[in-house]
């Protein structure tokens, strides 16, 4: 009877840890996909300051929202357990430095937030949103963010 509790110990223990690696998998997933989201309107907003799209004012509100609102508690999905794995370009930093990381963040929501009207206003405030959040995000990106090779 005890060897029998000794193996049902052991197998909640490795569906514990089991589950863990999906959480943390998930979590890099989850991160992955908002940097894709984000990046998809920087994206959107750099076509219009192209030229290659008409500049929309709604789109552009939209994309600045858009980055404003994935940003936020964005932290929460950098769980310490899931600094790799699943081509994670997350650097050590973020866990070695969190509270940096969070103050990056929070200024990235911060400025998304203050610049939703001026990218909706006309071209020119576009220009000048993009310029800040692009600021934002190279910030994070330079001190948190793996560079590629």
């Amino acid at each position: 009877m005890k060897s029998g509790l000794k193996w049902l110990a052991v197998a909640a223990g490795v569906v514990a840890l089991g589950g863990t690696a999906l959480a943390q998998a998930d979590a890099i997933k989850q991160r992955q996909e908002t940097m894709k989201a984000i990046g998809g309107a920087m994206g959107g907003m750099a076509k219009m300051l192209k030229g290659e799209e008409p500049y929309d004012a709604a789109k552009a509100k939209a994309a600045v929202e858009t980055i404003a609102a994935r940003a936020k508690g964005f932290d929460a999905l950098f769980p310490k357990g899931s600094e790799t794995g699943a081509e994670t370009a997350a650097a050590p930093k973020i866990w070695a430095d969190p509270n940096g990381f969070k103050a990056a963040l929070a200024k990235l929501e911060q400025t998304a937030g203050a610049q939703a009207a001026t990218a909706g206003k006309d071209l020119d405030g576009l220009k000048a949103s993009v310029g800040a959040l692009g600021g934002a995000c190279k910030g994070c990106h330079d001190d948190y963010r793996l560079k590629k090779s």
